[in-house]
C-alpha cells in the first residue's frame, strides 16, 4: 500500500505540476558579451545529488566554460562558481517544464543528469 501511495505522489509531483517547485538554473550570467547582445547564457546544466551545475559560454576565455553550482544544502545558494560571473542563487519555478528545471524539490530530486539548452549566447565563443 505504501509504494501504491509513493507511485501516486510522484505521479501528481512529475505528471501534473501540482504542488511541484522546481529549481531552476539563471537563464544568463552576469558576464557580458556586448552592449548589443547581451550576458552569456545557458547552454546546459547537470545534477547530481542535491547539487546543479549551470555551465556558460566563458567571454574572458573563449572557447572555455564557467560553471556555477548550487546545492539544496545551501538553500540553493551559489555553491561553487565565480561570484563575479554566477548568479548568487538559483531560481525557482512553479510550471517544472522542461529544459531548464534540473531539480524537483516535490522529490526531492534531479529531473534528469543532463540537459541541453543552447539558447541565444550560450555557445562556444
Amino acid at each position: 500500500m505504501a509504494l501504491f501511495i509513493l507511485a501516486v505522489s510522484l505521479f501528481l509531483a512529475l505528471g501534473t505540476g501540482v504542488s511541484a517547485e522546481c529549481v531552476a538554473c539563471p537563464n544568463c550570467d552576469y558576464e557580458r558579451i556586448s552592449i548589443e547582445q547581451g550576458d552569456a547564457c545557458i547552454n546546459f546544466w547537470t545534477c547530481s545529488g542535491d547539487t546543479i551545475t549551470c555551465t556558460y559560454p566563458s567571454v574572458a576565455n573563449p572557447g572555455t566554460w564557467n560553471n556555477c553550482s548550487y546545492s539544496a544544502s545551501t538553500g540553493w545558494a551559489l555553491a561553487d562558481g565565480p561570484s563575479e560571473i554566477c548568479f548568487s542563487g538559483a531560481g525557482a519555478n512553479a510550471k517544472c517544464e522542461a529544459p531548464n528545471n534540473p531539480y524537483n524539490n516535490a522529490i526531492p530530486g534531479c529531473t534528469a543528469s543532463y540537459g541541453l539548452i543552447n539558447g541565444t549566447n550560450g555557445q562556444l565563443l
